[in-house]
């Protein structure tokens, strides 16, 4: 049960960042969405599931988006990794932590993506702008991941697959 509703929330997660426009305040970041059920996946399910959520957002993202397949997978296991070093010291059902993990997490993707991009000669952003665009991502974050982690942890105790306390 818990991998259905992990699949639903990456279904639903890749529909919104489809259909959203990127913010283009600060270097048109998109809505972390799926990053945030990697994220909430990192925090709150066994490894295996973090994983397999970290590969289909990964390949999710990358077939909506000009960018090679495969480069996502690898800024949201980064991203991933981070908050699987980070939750035993913060509580992911918190809303300050979830919003914490949410700026650090996202901010490190996009970080990550600018790295991978450059490194392949995909990317002609100057640094400027890649620190702009991850301070972007890092305040939509901070907005989206508490939301989505309410709405994720509630959907859980409605079905009683929540693992947490």
């Amino acid at each position: 049960m818990t991998l259905l509703v992990l699949l639903f929330w990456l279904l639903v997660g890749g529909t919104l960042q489809g259909v959203m426009p990127a913010w283009r305040h600060m270097g048109q970041p998109a809505f972390p969405i799926l990053l945030g059920v990697v994220i909430y996946a990192a925090t709150n399910k066994k490894f295996g599931y973090f994983l397999l959520a970290a590969l289909i957002a990964g390949v999710l993202e990358d077939s909506l988006s000009l960018v090679p397949l495969g480069s996502s997978v690898a800024a949201f296991l980064v991203a991933g990794w981070l908050a699987l070093r980070l939750r035993t010291h913060f509580f992911a059902d918190k809303v300050s932590h979830a919003a914490w993990f949410g700026a650090l997490s996202a901010a490190t993707a996009t970080g990550t993506m600018a790295l991978l991009l450059r490194w392949q000669g995909l990317l002609a952003l100057p640094l400027r702008d890649a620190l702009w665009r991850m301070a972007g991502s890092a305040v939509l974050g901070l907005v989206v991941m508490p939301v989505l982690f309410a709405l994720m942890r509630g959907l859980e105790r409605r079905l009683g697959t929540w693992e947490g306390a």
